[in-house]
């Protein structure tokens, strides 16, 4: 099960660069593709009848407007030419041909989209055909946009997210590390790991005890044994908290390990899924430096 096919939101920031490079790396496969998409908000977005009605306005003709849209969308104003730019440029850097097509065996592609923005679920949309959506760490979003995109993916595309940190990374799988709660949410997002299994040095497993979690499902030993039979070697972790905030000990224990890769399930309770705030995942989600991948 590789990430052969890759989304990543894409803008001319440094931080989006990071999220770029992080999808790259992620699409592992020799046939890997990544499609970056460039999202124009409506309050920029120029229609056919609006450019219509301003040249009728003015008394001039009106042919070749529909054409001029088109091109207009395609090359876009200095944000999409920025947000093209620094992903034409990557991928380049990362050996992929800009293909919009599947070319055949033994290619590895990329290609650059721009849509119109149709609510908050436009990334989670495209992304259900694709086998992993990455975006960057929402940690500078005064206006929340970033946490609306990474909460749509998560409940709306149907596919893993993977969370791209501000800091920039050279690897991402070579050391994974899943925060395990015997629960049948920690379990998908394990299972989702092994995407990274082919070219994984260790695995660590972070045992976790939570007052919600299930006291009663697999163990962290378990699940080791279970990596073991992919012929992966997996170490057991006890995360013991004492008076510690479980997201600290979490990206503690991850960082003792020297891991390029987080794995966790994303929580489903409401005050997550409304709003993003408080809670371990917002938690690991505003501090991690290392990429997450996640499932709900």
């Amino acid at each position: 099960m590789a990430m052969t096919t890759v989304l990543v939101q894409v803008d001319g920031t440094l931080e989006g660069r990071r999220a770029v490079e992080a999808a790259f790396l992620a699409a592992r496969s020799e046939n890997g593709h990544v499609m970056g998409v460039h999202v124009v908000p409506k309050s920029e977005k120029v229609t056919a009848e609006t450019m219509l009605m301003s040249r009728s306005s003015l008394g001039g003709p009106g042919q070749n407007l529909y054409g001029a849209l088109h091109r207009a969308e395609q090359e876009g104003g200095p944000e999409v030419q920025a947000a093209r730019e620094s992903f034409e440029e990557i991928a380049k850097r990362m050996n992929a041909e800009i293909c919009d097509h599947p070319p055949g065996p033994g290619r590895r592609t990329a290609c650059f989209k721009v849509v119109g923005e149709d609510g908050p679920d436009t990334v989670a949309r495209l992304g259900r055909v694709f086998d992993l959506v990455v975006v960057r760490q929402p940690r500078n979003d005064p206006d929340q946009r970033l946490r609306k995109t990474l909460r749509s993916v998560l409940f709306q595309a149907g596919r893993p997210i993977l969370v791209a940190p501000s800091e920039e990374v050279s690897t991402i799988g070579s050391r994974l590390v899943i925060a395990w709660s015997r629960s049948a949410l920690s379990a998908r997002a394990a299972a989702i790991s092994r995407s990274f299994f082919s070219e994984v040095e260790e695995v660590g497993i972070l045992s976790v005890a939570t007052k919600s979690g299930s006291d009663s499902g697999p163990t962290a030993s378990d699940l080791a044994d279970y990596i073991g039979w992919h012929g992966i070697k997996a170490k057991v972790i006890d995360v013991e908290l004492g008076n510690r905030r479980l997201g600290d000990r979490l990206l503690e224990e991850a960082d003792g390990f020297g891991a390029d890769l987080l794995v966790m399930g994303a929580y489903s309770h409401s005050p997550f899924r409304e709003s993003l705030t408080g809670g371990v995942t917002n938690h690991v989600l505003s501090n991690a430096k290392l990429p997450l991948l996640m499932s709900h």
